[in-house]
């Protein structure tokens, strides 16, 4: 018998679940978000850890979903000061790097930004050889005013040697502390997408390694001696060393979290699942109990990429989502109290209309230190000006309207699928739903992001461009496969439990005889 604790944190709040071996679950918490976010962590965990008399050495996974990354770059915080070369000249001279980043973000990051001879025609022809001296003369023009370094070379998704031989010479010349982000390993084929993702990357390393010493302390503060990976943002786990080589694979982990755990907790395979938080409602699809991966490039922190992320959707639903009636029309947010919500409340004696309020007030809500539901509805109706009766029948109308839009936007076609519903504002969505062939409403639905993340099995993908003139597609697919296998099981997953989750050969428009190849697998924890 051993046990299992999944972590997820939130902009409000930070959830935690113990589960048995069997992953059946033994405790639950929901704990505010700190500022600091590791000591809401320990918080969690520490609550879960005293409900159950269970030994601390039989605790032997600890999972963690967390938004440090997402908060960084959103923020502006901590990020590393970068390096960045880029592999083209002359071919790609007349697009700057970081031509299309904010300029607060350009500013940060810019100060070390260089062009290097070199790079590859989609079919592997040389477009010019990678000049030795150019490129240790900027590297040697970075050495100690830059923290990380970001390589990206002209179709390096079909040949990443000079990618790799340029971050072989920036170990000797910078020193091994300085860590690497190479674009083939991180993006897809658009060389400026690409290039963007690897930038992020780079700029995100310290604060995963921060990260990951502040999560390892946490830990053994607790007495724990368990074994600690990271969620990332397919619904699989990363170890340590790998989110600190791949902080951006982290980024939206926290939904991908939730479509698992909701999947896991209504045993439906395939749907659409939908976390109600304090501020949003994120809606992703479950296919075979993953999510579903976007097609579209994402845009974080301001910044346009094409490297992996959930088809996730968000509408401006949230238990904390300000209610407003103009000229007698209900309008809903976008803006919300989030975590300020036993602050600015009407229930909790602020003066800011929410949904939650509502909800208290018609008694399908309870939230401990709420005023009594007579009091609230008057105080309503004093603030908006219209009768409860009537706000409420409006509002429910509003979030009906928003959420039929928003499960419309993510089905592929007009067939009834079921719509699974999770997150500690589960509460406001409603029974019926069109389009839906049903709405579930699980047990623990408030905390099936923290049991996503403890569900979770190890994961590793990776793709490549090959010329198929060149060479042989099924061989070549399968020597993908078997890198990925291999590196699966280097990061801990069990050998026979090693499941293929996609593996794919997609000839690409308007390039002869390339092919994309993609392989992703994973695989239990090792026991």
């Amino acid at each position: 018998m051993y046990y299992k604790i999944g972590v997820d944190v939130g902009g409000t709040n930070t959830d935690a679940v113990l589960v048995s071996h069997t992953n059946e679950i033994l405790a639950k918490t929901k704990q505010t978000t700190t500022l600091d976010v590791s000591s809401g962590i320990r918080n969690a965990m520490n609550e879960v850890i005293s409900k159950v008399d269970v030994p601390k050495e039989d605790i032997k996974y600890i999972m963690l979903g967390t938004t440090h990354c997402t908060n960084a770059l959103v923020e502006r915080k901590e990020l590393n000061k970068i390096g960045a070369i880029r592999i083209g000249l002359p071919a790609s001279s007349s697009i700057p790097t970081m031509a299309d980043f904010p300029e607060d973000l350009k500013t940060l990051l810019g100060e070390h930004i260089y062009m290097v001879h070199g790079g590859y025609e989609f079919d592997g022809r040389l477009i010019s050889p990678l000049n030795e001296e150019e490129v240790k003369k900027c590297l040697g023009a970075m050495k100690g005013q830059v923290e990380s370094l970001a390589i990206t070379g002209i179709f390096s998704k079909t040949l990443p040697d000079q990618e790799l031989q340029v971050a072989a010479w920036a170990k000797e010349i910078l020193g091994n502390e300085i860590r690497t982000s190479c674009s083939h390993q991180l993006g897809g084929l658009g060389l400026l997408e690409r290039e963007n993702a690897a930038v992020l990357n780079a700029a995100l390393q310290k604060v995963a390694s921060k990260m990951v010493n502040a999560f390892k302390a946490t830990v053994h503060e607790l007495g724990l001696s368990s074994q600690l990976f990271i969620g990332q943002n397919d619904g699989t786990l990363m170890s340590l060393e790998q989110v600190q080589d791949y902080p951006v694979l982290t980024i939206s982990s926290g939904p991908t979290n939730s479509i698992r755990g909701a999947g896991a907790l209504s045993k439906v395979e395939s749907g659409i699942v939908i976390d109600v938080g304090g501020t949003t409602s994120d809606g992703g699809v479950l296919v075979n109990f993953f999510p579903r991966e976007s097609t579209q490039a994402a845009q974080i922190g301001g910044v346009l990429t094409n490297f992996r992320m959930p088809d996730v959707v968000a509408v401006g639903i949230g238990g904390g989502t300000i209610v407003r009636f103009e000229e007698g029309k209900c309008m809903l947010g976008p803006d919300s109290v989030g975590y300020q919500l036993k602050e600015k409340a009407i229930a909790f004696g602020g003066n800011t209309p929410t949904l939650s309020d509502f909800f208290l007030a018609n008694g399908e809500l309870k939230i401990d230190g709420s005023i009594d539901a007579s009091i609230l509805r008057a105080a309503i109706e004093k603030n908006v000006d219209i009768a409860f009766t009537e706000a409420l029948i409006a509002v429910k109308n509003q979030i009906k309207a928003t959420i039929e839009q928003l499960v419309d936007k993510l089905k592929t076609d007009s067939t009834e699928i079921p719509v699974i519903a999770c997150g500690g504002g589960a509460f406001l969505l409603p029974r019926e739903i069109s389009g839906a062939s049903k709405v579930i409403f699980p047990e623990y639905l408030e905390v099936a992001n923290a049991f996503g993340a403890c569900i979770a099995q190890i994961g590793y993908e990776e793709e490549m461009v090959i010329n198929t003139m060149q060479q042989e597609e099924n061989k070549a697919l399968e020597q993908l496969l078997q890198k990925v296998k291999d590196e699966l099981l280097k990061n801990g997953a069990l050998q026979d439990s090693v499941k293929v989750l996609a593996k794919e050969s997609i000839p690409l428009a308007y390039l002869p005889g390339a092919t994309k190849l993609k392989v992703k697998l994973c695989g239990d924890l090792l026991r």
